[in-house]
């Protein structure tokens, strides 16, 4: 079963999805992360560049004919199929969409990050409820002191 892991209270959605992905790949966890919002998704290419002066994430958007060796794939509504033949039971996602992604279940975790943003924790609900109704597992978890 699928389990969803919310992070609640990050200072910053995209910047705390690097810090969590450098953390994740340092324990060998293949990542997908998920964003049909192109700037967002963007931003999240742009933070796993700087988020570590000493550490590198290999990541790229998925590709059609791509070897499967990258840590991190950056995934989008359009490029998803791509992903449905090559994810792996253990293989994590991070979702930085507004919405649920498609087919989670694929995953054995989803990660969630959500802010103190009263529009960014409005999304964080209708996802939980989502989730919920779809009978998986859900865990909260507060960032910061």
């Amino acid at each position: 079963m699928t389990r969803v892991d919310f992070a609640f209270n990050a200072a910053a959605r995209v910047e705390q999805a690097a810090r969590s992905s450098l953390r994740h790949v340092a324990r060998a966890t293949r990542l997908f992360v998920y964003c049909d919002d192109s700037e967002r998704l963007n931003q999240f290419d742009q933070a796993l560049w700087s988020i570590d002066d000493t550490s590198f994430v290999p990541h790229d958007m998925i590709q059609e004919h791509q070897t499967e060796d990258l840590a991190v794939y950056l995934v989008d509504q359009a490029k998803w199929p791509l992903l449905v033949s090559r994810v792996h039971a253990d293989d994590w996602l991070i979702n930085l969409d507004d919405d649920c992604p498609p087919e989670v279940g694929l995953f054995s975790r989803v990660l969630e990050i959500v802010t103190q943003d009263d529009q960014d924790k409005a999304h964080a609900r209708q996802r939980w409820r989502l989730y919920q109704s779809m009978g998986l597992e859900l865990h909260a978890h507060q960032l910061g002191g």
